[in-house]
């Protein structure tokens, strides 16, 4: 089985009291658009140390990430990055069979266009599985990699722990890019996380703001499948052969114990497989960084540091 990580120093977490909004948290961090050869990229960034970029999961855009953004700015320019057909960051060339490939190489391009050759990498469920792929493809350009929630390897195995059912995340998502309506959004970000009190109003008006915008939403609508195929049927994930014999980069697993579809232990099984360390949030969702920001931050702390 994969080692474990093991925190240096307890956690505190704080009650969700204490949290200010998106704007609050992200007060003093610096938001810009970055040209590089190939794609212009929306980033939110803080801190002056080596640089650790974060990538979202589907659907998403940078600002889930406020509330560990500034912490870990203390010991590491932190960039959250809009990934390519998210957000505001660029959205062609739309290629279903290539999606993640194209969105490794338009990391490459902001690395570079940043000054980088190489960073540590952290992502977040899609945001995961572009990391993987930049381990498989692009080692060089990474130190470490952080994969939270990811699935990108076809394993043999099929007896995973049963995860609580959430509901279709594509078809969720596909109402939600239709009807950008209150309850339609709310439901869609309730899949990501254990506990749906943690969704406030002001995550849900960001999302309907950001995916009623005509450009993400036109984006988004390729990505889930609504104008062209279903990017799940084209393309295919790794299988354990190709990652024993391919992977050679320093990384973490991360998962949370409530994860919809496959939960920890194909997390941890994954983990194995690359020779990498796991770490689970307990009592969290699809999000720790949001339902569990300082015990996040302290593993992210604890593995790099």
């Amino acid at each position: 089985m994969a080692e474990h990580l093991k925190l240096k120093h307890p956690v505190h977490e704080r009650p969700r009291s204490e949290w200010g909004t998106i704007a609050t948290e992200l007060l003093g961090c610096q938001i810009r658009f970055i040209k590089g050869d190939r794609w212009t990229h929306r980033i939110i960034e803080k801190g002056d140390g080596p640089p650790l970029f974060m990538y979202h999961g589907i659907g998403g855009y940078g600002e889930p990430y406020a509330r560990v953004l500034p912490a870990l700015a203390r010991d590491f320019r932190v960039i959250a990055v809009d990934a390519l057909f998210h957000g505001y960051s660029s959205k062609e060339p739309w290629d279903p069979a290539r999606r993640t490939e194209l969105q490794a190489e338009a990391y490459v391009d902001l690395l570079h266009a940043l000054g980088y050759e190489q960073a540590v990498y952290e992502g977040e469920s899609m945001g995961a599985a572009i990391g993987f792929e930049i381990g498989i493809r692009f080692p060089e350009t990474v130190s470490k990699l952080i994969l939270n929630g990811f699935g990108a390897v076809q394993t043999k195995r099929t007896d995973w722990k049963k995860q609580p059912f959430k509901g279709d995340l594509f078809e969720l998502s596909q109402k939600a890019v239709l009807d950008r309506s209150y309850e339609k959004v709310r439901d869609r970000l309730w899949w990501l996380v254990h506990d749906n009190d943690s969704i406030d109003d002001e995550m849900i008006a960001i999302r309907q703001r950001a995916w009623s915008d005509p450009e993400i939403n036109a984006s988004l609508r390729r990505v889930f499948g609504l104008d062209g195929p279903d990017p799940r049927t084209v393309g295919s994930r790794y299988s354990e052969e190709e990652v024993k014999a391919r992977w050679k980069t320093d990384t973490l697993v991360m998962y949370g114990e409530f994860n919809p579809m496959l939960g920890p232990d194909y997390g941890e099984y994954c983990a194995d497989l690359i020779g990498a360390k796991f770490y689970e949030f307990a009592g969290v969702g699809h999000w720790p960084m949001w339902e569990c920001p300082d015990e996040y931050i302290e593993a992210i702390r604890s593995y790099l540091l």
